[in-house]
């Protein structure tokens, strides 16, 4: 087996307990809410226990399923819309909302473990609210079933026609009105039961809900058409399946998987495979949209303690990000137990690679790993700070492969990915690395 490059000059790896207490607070922290939502009145019982009881924060896993549903709305819209659509903000009657989409009509999306046959109400009421709140009576319900539970990624659309606005805003106003007094009394009162009883609520020990009168629906019967949209699925498949654009310069990456970036930039691209399939097109997104929210809530959960300083090299041009001042990387893995520190830079030898090449591009002895466990109940963060000996050397190996990468020269001379990615790479028939790591 290749030894790792870094493992040549990691000198110590400190295990960092403060700042890995600091962070799995930040990813738990929420916010207590300042204005009435929609998506409060959609459970308002529920809405009121958070907001009085900003004590209690969701378990690691249940902030980790709202990480992953946030970073994939995120992305999604990004993908198949555009930023003048994507989020907007809206106002109503003293009730704020944020769409997931605005463009022609509403349109909202969720992420869900199941995929069920119709949406559920709570989902076709929220859109119904953002209907009413544009004055359309038209929405678009997008549902994804998420991986993160062991099943198979999937998209289904739906067309909602509304034909009773009018009904709509008055059970938001009633609801808006009950979840007001209800926070001027400090007690829940007469606020409807919400649809999380008993299925593991954070509240479910004094909230009531067994006591509360039933919620009802927010969408009077009969007064919603509801319809699945095979063209509006075919149109996402498209935009989400579209290929990516190749790079033009060099980023860091590239010096951590030359060999990689070497068949991508040297194959002529209509000696590409086919692009994936949308399901796996629709994994991948997953992952990257957990991922990138994770890292943002790692970076800016504790104030000021991060940035990004500017690194290049002849033709590779990136950013570094500094937390605390370290150079750090954030990544997560689907790992059942933690890896002891001594083994760490077999285990996750791209990881420390990149690190490397940072710490010695930024001119900086020490970095940092911060490694995510996704299917440990709790303990999900680790952090270590990583000391590395002689930059000037890492910093000629940096120089080493960029050169090769620039005069294009063959893949066969550039370091292996690791085995793992040569399972899955598109150039796994030639690329030869599953042989060599």
């Amino acid at each position: 087996m290749t030894e790792p490059f870094a493992a040549g000059f990691v000198r110590a790896i400190n295990a960092n307990r403060t700042l890995k207490d600091e962070l799995t607070a930040a990813v738990r922290r929420q916010s207590t809410p300042r204005r009435i939502a929609v998506t409060h009145l959609v459970n308002p019982r529920q809405a009121f226990f958070r907001w009085i009881h900003p004590e209690i924060q969701p378990s690691p896993e249940r902030a980790q399923v709202m990480l992953a549903g946030t970073g994939f709305h995120d992305l999604f819209g990004h993908l198949v819309s555009s930023e003048e659509f994507v989020e907007q903000f809206v106002e109503y009657e003293g009730i704020v909302g944020k769409i997931d989409i605005y463009d022609d009509v509403p349109v909202e999306l969720k992420t869900t473990s199941s995929m069920p046959d119709l949406p559920r109400p709570s989902y076709v009421d929220q859109l119904a609210m953002y209907c009413t709140m544009t004055g359309r009576s038209q929405g678009r319900l997008i549902i994804y079933r998420q991986t993160h539970f062991g099943g198979e990624p999937a998209l289904r659309a739906f067309r909602a026609g509304f034909s009773d606005l009018p009904a709509i805003r008055a059970e938001m106003l009633r609801r808006r009105d009950l979840l007001r007094a209800a926070l001027e009394r400090r007690t829940a009162g007469e606020l409807p039961r919400c649809e999380w009883f008993g299925r593991h609520c954070d509240y479910e020990a004094f909230c009531g809900c067994d006591q509360a009168p039933a919620a009802g629906r927010v969408v009077p019967d009969g007064a919603c058409i509801l319809e699945r949209d095979p063209a509006l699925e075919t149109t996402l498949g498209a935009a989400l399946a579209s290929p990516v654009a190749r790079p033009r310069g060099f980023r860091l990456n590239d010096l951590v998987f030359p060999r990689r970036s070497a068949f991508e930039r040297q194959t002529p691209p209509e000696d590409e495979e086919a692009e994936p399939s949308l399901e796996t097109r629709l994994r991948e997104l997953e992952r990257r949209a957990f991922r990138e929210t994770l890292q943002d809530t790692v970076r800016y959960g504790i104030r000021g303690a991060y940035r990004t300083i500017p690194v290049t090299l002849r033709t590779l041009s990136d950013r570094v990000g500094l937390f605390q001042e370290m150079p750090t990387r954030l990544s997560t893995t689907r790992l059942r137990e933690m890896v002891d520190r001594r083994r760490l830079v077999t285990a996750f030898p791209w990881i420390f690679d990149r690190l490397a090449f940072e710490c010695a591009l930024s001119d900086r002895a020490w970095g940092r790993v911060v490694l995510y466990y996704e299917l440990l109940p709790d303990d999900k963060f680790m952090v270590y700070d990583v000391a590395f000996a002689d930059l000037s050397a890492i910093h000629a190996e940096a120089e080493r492969r960029l050169a090769l990468l620039e005069t294009e020269a063959s893949p066969a001379l550039l370091p292996p990915c690791p085995s793992w990615m040569a399972r899955t790479c598109r150039y796994r028939d030639r690329c030869g690395c599953g042989d060599a790591a």
